[in-house]
């Protein structure tokens, strides 16, 4: 009695195996006839063991309690390569779907930015050309003061061209940085110095303090560009009249800088902007606010990332608060 039953059981099961695994191959292309062959391999793998069980003349009222049992593995492994199958696919899409979507944003964020830059570029050129023009033509009263603002605005270009110059070597990888001991505290202190008149020219008051020997290993070229980037924005963006606040110091091992400025905060949604790249602030907030190409905080973002530290923006106070961590 007991073979009759083995053979039943095994036919049961070699014929769910096979079934199983064309079930396999189908899902791989499609998951709709792969459900479909599911449960016809069930039905197949009983079929054949009652066929068997016929044969063998098993008459035992047990017999088909132990085909369905037999087949039951085979059941449920079909039923996890369905779902495995399925999850994988629905994985898949969805992966698809926010490549697209990161696609998109991007390539609008190349626009807009594209846009930014030519306007940027536009305003100081037509600025030089009238200037120009009008000493060619020799009706300018002052002449001098014509030469200094065609170098005044030469120089607002040469920045915004170093500004993606740079934004396109970090962003590429291909940005050369040098390990070296680099003292924040001293780059911190000749950029204030640096900065004063820039921030004299809208009344506002910059300083910097430095608590005792602030030091990292990096790139000093590009450490130097990032804490500029920050004060130069909280200069450029701080109410006449305030104070912009530098601050040095080491905390838990790490190098950190703070720059405090006076700009009346940010709204929620802008927070979440200000690394986006070409973003820049309502300028209407702060009056007088100079026009900045909204590449300073993401090259920002980047020397930090490539140092292994990071950079973070909050609301404090009547203004914000630019914390970098080396």
């Amino acid at each position: 009695m007991i073979e009759p039953v083995l053979w039943a059981v095994g036919a049961t099961i070699a014929v769910g195996i096979l079934g199983m695994l064309v079930t396999i191959a189908v899902a791989r292309r499609s998951l709709r006839w792969a459900a479909v062959l599911g449960p016809i391999t069930v039905l197949l793998a009983v079929a054949a063991g009652m066929l068997v069980g016929v044969d063998q003349m098993l008459v035992d009222a047990q017999v088909p309690m132990v085909m369905l049992l037999a087949t039951a593995p085979v059941a449920l492994a079909v039923g996890v390569v369905i779902s495995m199958s399925t999850q994988r696919r629905a994985a898949e899409s969805a992966s698809a779907l926010e490549r697209e979507r990161s696609a998109r944003e991007l390539e609008q964020g190349r626009r807009e930015l594209m846009a930014g830059m030519s306007h940027d570029l536009r305003t100081p050129l037509a600025g030089i050309r009238a200037m120009a023009e009008a000493l060619e033509d020799g009706i300018v009263a002052d002449p001098q003061e014509y030469y200094r603002a065609i170098a005044a605005e030469a120089q607002r270009t040469s920045g915004i061209v170093d500004d993606l110059l740079a934004l396109t070597r970090l962003s590429s990888g291909s940005a050369e940085s040098v390990a070296e001991p680099v003292s924040v505290g001293d780059a911190l202190s000749d950029l204030v110095a640096h900065l004063a008149p820039l921030a004299k020219q809208r009344d506002v008051r910059v300083t910097g303090s430095v608590d005792g020997a602030v030091e990292v290993v990096g790139d000093a070229g590009l450490i130097s560009r990032a804490l500029q980037n920050v004060l130069v924005n909280a200069i450029a963006y701080t109410k006449p009249g305030t104070t912009v606040q530098a601050r040095a110091f080491v905390a838990d091992g790490r190098a950190v800088v703070e720059v405090r400025d006076g700009c009346g905060g940010l709204r929620d949604e802008e927070l979440a902007r200000v690394f986006d790249t070409g973003w820049r602030g309502d300028a209407a907030r702060t009056p007088g606010a100079l026009a900045g190409t909204g590449l300073g905080l993401p090259i920002v973002q980047m020397v930090m990332e490539l140092h292994g530290g990071a950079v973070t923006v909050e609301n404090a106070g009547d203004g914000c608060l630019v914390r970098l961590g080396f």
